[in-house]
Formats: structure tokens, sequence, C-alpha cells
């Protein structure tokens, strides 16, 4: 494979996105593209969800945050793969942990969505579930696809990757270990190694990363400990974006 193709559905590059994974990945020519490259502000604008659609958050290009329609953005994330393939790209990995079905590419193309739930399903097992998602709309819909997907059920919290303080992440992980969870999900590209590191709390046990190295005292690798060896009071935080660049760096 020449080279991957990363598709962000909001715009490229994603400065935020490709510090953690490019390590992963350091054998491996990375083309960046957006599904609101080619839009302006008032474009943009107009992708932004009403009443009953489901929600999706992405960067934009000048860090900016923006609200978006699932179903309207369908047609422009399957633009941009199609422009990342004609410019070389041999597969494609889209950086999105949203539902968006029915996408296609004439080469391999992953998605976050299945890579990253998927990897942290089967570390889980049966264990007690907490994810963190960008939005409130978006907590009922997660964790439905949670459970129809995977048979699990997860307890939400909120804390938004491209606007919240430090101090909204480390509450998101303590009411989530207030609730007993055993593992918790950053369910986001946008979430950072940073981000899981303050969910993650001084005081969380073992913590479990996908990404290169550890960040801090009593990390360690996903296969270190099985489903349900959390301490009391401790979880194991698992990001989307590492887990999904480390399975497709073993596979391309």
């Amino acid at each position: 494979m020449s080279a991957l193709g990363l598709v962000t559905i909001g715009q490229a590059p994603r400065i935020d996105v490709t510090p953690d994974i490019a390590p992963l990945l350091a054998d491996v020519t990375l083309m960046e593209r957006g599904a609101l490259d080619e839009l302006d502000a008032a474009g943009i604008a107009a992708l932004a969800p009403v009443e009953g659609e489901r929600v999706l958050v992405s960067r934009l290009r000048d860090g900016g945050m923006a609200r978006l329609s699932e179903p309207r953005m369908l047609p422009l994330v399957q633009a941009a793969i199609e422009r990342v393939v004609a410019d070389g790209a041999g597969a494609v990995l889209l950086l999105c942990t949203g539902n968006l079905p029915g996408l296609t590419a004439a080469v391999p193309l992953y998605t976050a969505e299945q890579l990253g739930r998927g990897a942290a399903a089967a570390l889980i097992g049966d264990g007690r579930l907490g994810v963190v998602v960008p939005e409130p709309e978006q907590a009922a819909p997660i964790a439905e696809r949670w459970r129809a997907d995977h048979g699990l059920r997860a307890v939400v919290a909120v804390a938004d990757p491209y606007t919240a303080p430090d101090a909204a992440f480390v509450a998101a992980g303590e009411q989530l270990r207030a609730e007993g969870v055993e593992w918790i999900f950053l369910d986001c590209i946008g979430y950072s190694e940073r981000m899981r590191a303050l969910v993650a709390g001084s005081g969380s046990g073992t913590v479990a990363t996908a990404g290169p190295g550890s960040t801090g005292p009593g990390s360690t690798g996903p296969g270190s400990a099985g489903p349900g060896s959390a301490k009391p009071g401790s979880a194991k935080v698992l990001l989307a974006r590492t887990l999904a660049a480390r399975l497709v760096a073993e596979t391309v």
C-alpha cells in the first residue's frame, strides 16, 4: 500500500489527531482529507442538525467545532473518501466513531467506529462499561449502539473534546467511576491522550492505553489485564483513535 487516506468528517489536516496516531503508522504515508474541506462557513452552518437528527461533532481547520447532522454528512464523507482514493491512497481510515452506514471505497475502508469499538468490546468482555461522548444528545443513541452491536450496557458521561475545559474530563471520569465502571471508552476520535489521562485521574489504578507507551504511573498496554480485573473504584481507559490506528497498522 502506497499511502493511507485519513478522512475526517470535519476539515483536514487534523493536527489534534495525527500526533497520537502517526507513531503507530510510522511506515505508512498519511494523506488527510476532510468532508468539510470545500465548504465555507455558511455551508458548514447549513449542516447543523435539526430536532430529531443524530448529532456528529468535528474539528474545523481553525480549531473551532462544528455540530453536524449525521444523515446529511453521508454524501460529503463519501466524496472525501473518493477524493483521497483518486489522489493515490491504497486504503482509507475514517476518523469518526459515529454511525455512517453505506460508505464505500475502491480500496480497503476502515472505520474508527468498527475498529475502535470492536477492539474495546473485545477487551471489556462482560465488564461494566462507561462511555464519554461529546454532546448530551449523543448519549442515548451511542448507548443503544453499544447494546445492539456488542451486548454491553453503557453508562454515559459528557465532555466535549473541542471546547470543554480540563475539569470536565476529570469530572466525567469521577462520575463514571462512582457508577462502578471497570472500563471507560472515549467515544470520539477527537479525544486525545491528554484527555484520556485526565479522565483516568490520579487515583484510577491501572490505566490501559492502546497508544505508544504509557502516560503515567500504573499505565499498561491493553493486553496486560483481562476483563473485570480492575480494582474497586478504578477504571481502565481506552482511546478510540489509537485503538483504530493500531489495528490498521497491523493490517496494512
